[in-house]
């Protein structure tokens, strides 16, 4: 799938309407193709987790690939959809911060190491313009590449790290690949990324777990609020995924319903962690 790129002469005006468009039909008719982990210039993204506590940290850096200078408004969410306020490094402590990258150039916001409780969150990113200047230039929305850097803390051990590209709002299905043989153990989260909702209702989400080979091993389905995160074990959630790898999809019932963002860490036996990249569909 190519990506498409907002021309910058109309680039205000057709925001909104490229926001829908990307958001529900991301891969517009292109047969069984999905794209894994998309690195993406969309004016609104999202940051599918964020981990405080427990030693954990994560970098989030912004790169202006654009002629024009970027603002963006970066909100952060707890598990439940609620304001969550974390500490960024040489700024302070709030839920919602304004970012600006000149041309060229690129930003990183560090979040603070903490070793209270661990948290669960995701965040939001939203591009504005500061209208057009005398020369008629919209300054404030040039495009932007997201990554998140982890990184867990913990007595005893080397530092752990590892990365992820940002992408947009949602998708209808996401698989991803786990592993649990050999004392590893797989994360999966499933956010309901879905921002303008109003709702308060459930939504109904298809789980489907396959082993390697295809076959269906386990099946359920849950329900979820509209915005909100879920974190499954795959070894608690799903016992049948013990000592196998395989496939771990999700799809939303009434596909119009909600979007959905996923994220997946795989665990070793001595607490190293890696992600696996959902594919999105």
């Amino acid at each position: 799938m190519v990506h498409p790129r907002k021309a910058h002469l109309v680039k205000l005006n057709l925001a909104l309407t490229f926001l829908l468009i990307s958001t529900v039909c991301v891969a517009a008719d292109s047969g069984n193709l999905r794209e894994a982990g998309s690195l993406t210039t969309y004016s609104t993204q999202v940051v599918p987790m964020v981990i405080v506590g427990e030693g954990w940290s994560q970098k989030l850096i912004f790169h202006n690939v654009d002629t024009w200078n970027s603002t963006a408004k970066i909100t952060f969410y707890t598990n439940t959809g609620a304001l969550f306020p974390v500490e960024v490094l040489n700024v302070g402590t709030n839920s919602s911060f304004t970012i600006n990258v000149p041309v060229g150039k690129t930003l990183v916001m560090e979040l603070a190491t903490k070793f209270f409780t661990q948290q669960l969150g995701c965040a939001k990113i939203e591009q504005y313009t500061t209208g057009p200047t005398a020369s008629g230039d919209y300054s404030g929305i040039g495009d932007m590449f997201g990554q998140i850097v982890f990184r867990k803390q913990s007595p005893g051990l080397p530092d752990f790290m590892c990365s992820l590209v940002l992408g947009g709002l949602g998708f209808r299905k996401t698989t991803t690949y786990f592993d649990n043989t050999n004392g590893n153990f797989t994360g999966m989260e499933i956010l309901t990324s879905d921002p303008n909702s109003t709702s308060t209702a459930n939504v109904a989400l298809r789980v489907t777990v396959r082993d390697i080979n295809g076959s269906v091993i386990a099946t359920k389905v849950i329900q979820q609020k509209h915005k909100t995160l879920y974190w499954f074990n795959l070894g608690v959630d799903f016992p049948e995924t013990i000592n196998r790898t395989g496939t771990f999809e999700v799809e939303v019932v009434d596909t119009y319903s909600t979007y959905l963002s996923a994220f997946s860490l795989q665990f070793a036996g001595n607490g190293a962690f890696t992600i696996i990249t959902p594919f999105e569909d």
